[in-house]
């Protein structure tokens, strides 16, 4: 018990969170960026595939795959790291939403709010552990009727569409959460823009990513369907907007924690 207190006091210290914060936002764009610029720089890849890696046609995952990048690592690392660093974050953003006097149907709206996002980052992780290739292992060993790498990656996408669209609606309709909390003078702005990305844009994103053909880049879909019927597309707007409210939420937490500091 002692030992789970004082963990629970590091993961929670004020400095470790805002350590934690900037080092996930850091790590997950610079990972991301890095291995597209490597796929890039071997077009050709293990594969000799001279098309290289394109957005276009291939999955977030692929990135992943030691067929289509010579460092399948670099995204893999940034998932598990990205995903250990922001849970002291969601931690913390727990303290952040609840407030004093705070109504029994607001705390459980928050604490649902927090293990989604805590779910989601444990599928996060294991994206990063179960990637392209290692599925296919898991796959033959361990078969469920369903590929592994993509239930983790259903796991991530969905808990963290859930969680955004619930913290962003509690920034949106509590005024005291951006204004009194944080102490955002913008906050109107950042209201605006969580209502089109949290409430519009990630679930149409998301809708079309689950909606559209599923198939290989080696299917050559882009020859016979219309691009808007591009999954790869979708999957990486789709990650672009959740990625803009982590990136937003990291950014949040590093402000409020400045302003507690200076206390």
């Amino acid at each position: 018990m002692k030992f789970i207190k004082n963990f629970n006091d590091f993961i929670t210290d004020l400095k470790v969170v805002k350590f934690s914060a900037i080092a996930a936002v850091i790590i997950w764009i610079g990972g991301v960026l890095m291995a597209l610029l490597i796929g890039q720089l071997d077009p050709a890849g293990p594969s000799h595939d001279p098309a290289g890696f394109n957005p276009a046609i291939n999955y977030i995952s692929d990135l992943g795959n030691q067929d289509l990048t010579p460092m399948p690592i670099i995204i893999n690392w940034a998932m598990m790291n990205t995903a250990l660093l922001s849970i002291p974050v969601a931690l913390y953003w727990r303290r952040i939403l609840i407030v004093d006097d705070i109504k029994l149907l607001r705390k459980i709206l928050v604490n649902v709010s927090v293990l989604c996002l805590l779910i989601g980052m444990i599928g996060l992780f294991f994206v990063g552990v179960i990637s392209e290739d290692v599925g296919e292992v898991w796959d033959k060993l361990f078969p469920i009727g369903y590929t592994w790498h993509d239930l983790v990656a259903d796991i991530a996408f969905g808990f963290l569409l859930i969680a955004g669209i619930l913290i962003s609606t509690q920034c949106i309709i509590y005024p005291d959460i951006l204004e009194e909390t944080i102490g955002l003078t913008h906050a109107k702005r950042v209201r605006i823009i969580y209502v089109i990305n949290a409430w519009v844009l990630t679930p149409i994103f998301y809708y079309m990513f689950y909606t559209v053909p599923y198939l290989w880049y080696t299917e050559k879909f882009w020859t016979f369907l219309p691009w808007w019927q591009w999954a790869p597309v979708w999957e990486w707007l789709l990650m672009f907007s959740l990625s803009f409210w982590l990136v937003s939420a990291g950014v949040l937490t590093k402000k409020q924690i400045d302003r507690e500091l200076k206390k």
